[in-house]
């Protein structure tokens, strides 16, 4: 009688699993990206990732979640994923740019996989050298390909974003092979890089997938070939969503919510450094410098937005002036409310911040929809902002 009753509702449960992933005749799944560091446990209030996560259980988490790329560290994306979503909510990550440049991200990857079939419902372990970070599974009548564009034929971390002969061999075989109705594909990098839906910033436009055209084009022919669905990637922090020659491919943008660093953020750190360097002997100037030598390619940042460096991009200020820049920051911001509230003002203008975004992708028994969900860049609530069918 006990096992009976034990079958009855592992039946019960499978039910109401599968009702929820299916609603309405419908099948969804949630789709963000390059969050980074705004999952860290410093930045765990609801203006950067977590925000995110608690509005995609607001608006309806289903059946999973995928991040294409620059997830670092991906640990901490996990952690805020199941602290919000649910410790046995899926969640498949895709391999970016930045996770290459840190063992331990790529590390964690690779165990969350760990033999290439540890994730749910994993259908086909990657080739030799990259078994744990491509991959794809299935799910209902969905297949879904996830690819690291950074694999060489020998290690998971040998290129700089290419589909090497190797990943083209292992994505046909996979896609001849699959019967799915519904074909997605992720990776990091977009095939070419689109202005942003909103601002029409437009960022990586020649280092992309086509960077690489041969290949690049063989990977189009081939999501073309099988009739995938979609390409679903990120890395430019704009969300975008075009038909490219008859393949449809969607940009997730950035769900890291607001700009990490901004004038008051970085005065206030500032101060703070200044008033702990009084009790060591650190001076206020040493105390701007030592701030500085820690967050220069950010200060330059926030110094060019607030209107401080002329027509010089912050990428090209040379540390001695960005210093200098900087110490006139911090004495004007110090002295004068009109010009504080002048950088400020100046800032939020020429960021030009592309709004955090994540993506609803809905399947119907004859269509797919996308929905665009953004906050307003400046930590505001997350609404559907657009809604897109595919055809």
């Amino acid at each position: 009688m006990a096992r009976k009753l034990s079958l009855l509702i592992l039946l019960i449960a499978i039910f109401v699993f599968y009702a929820c992933e299916r609603e309405n005749g419908s099948f969804t799944f949630i789709v963000t990206a390059d969050m980074r560091y705004t999952a860290k446990e410093e930045y765990r209030d609801s203006r950067y990732f977590l925000g995110a996560c608690e509005a995609i259980k607001k608006y309806g988490k289903g059946a999973f979640m995928i991040s294409p790329g620059d997830i670092d560290p991906p640990s901490a994306v996990y952690e805020v994923v199941a602290q919000v979503l649910g410790e046995d909510y899926p969640w498949y990550p895709v391999a970016g740019n930045h996770e290459l440049d840190a063992e331990p991200s790529m590390r964690f990857l690779r165990d969350f996989n760990k033999n290439g079939n540890s994730l749910p419902n994993i259908v086909r372990i990657g080739p030799p050298g990259c078994i744990e970070t491509t991959y794809s599974f299935d799910w209902t009548d969905h297949h879904f390909v996830v690819l690291n564009q950074y694999y060489d034929g020998i290690s998971d971390i040998g290129t700089d974003g290419d589909h090497v002969p190797q990943l083209l061999e292992w994505l046909e075989k996979d896609l001849s092979e699959t019967t799915k109705k519904y074909i997605f594909v992720f990776g990091h990098e977009p095939m070419i890089a689109i202005p942003d839906i909103d601002n029409g910033r437009l960022r990586h436009a020649d280092d992309s997938l086509n960077k690489y055209p041969q290949s690049s084009l063989k990977f189009h022919q081939l999501l073309k070939k099988y009739q995938v669905t979609a390409y679903i990637c990120g890395h430019t922090h704009n969300t975008s969503i075009a038909k490219i020659n008859d393949v449809w491919q969607i940009d997730a943008g950035h769900a890291r919510g607001i700009e990490a660093y901004f004038p008051d953020l970085m005065f206030g750190e500032i101060m703070q450094k200044i008033e702990q360097g009084k009790t060591t002997g650190v001076t206020r100037q040493e105390a701007i410098a030592e701030y500085y030598k820690g967050n220069d390619y950010e200060v330059k940042k926030i110094l060019d937005y607030s209107g401080l460096t002329g027509d010089i991009s912050y990428k090209k200020i040379d540390d001695k002036t960005g210093l200098d820049l900087l110490y006139q920051f911090v004495k004007d911001y110090a002295a004068d409310q009109n010009i504080r509230d002048k950088y400020k003002s100046n800032f939020w203008i020429n960021a030009n911040l592309a709004r955090s975004t994540f993506l609803k992708v809905i399947t119907g028994e004859n269509n797919v929809k996308v929905e665009i969900y953004r906050d307003d860049a400046r930590g505001g609530e997350y609404q559907l902002r657009y809604s897109f069918t595919l055809n």
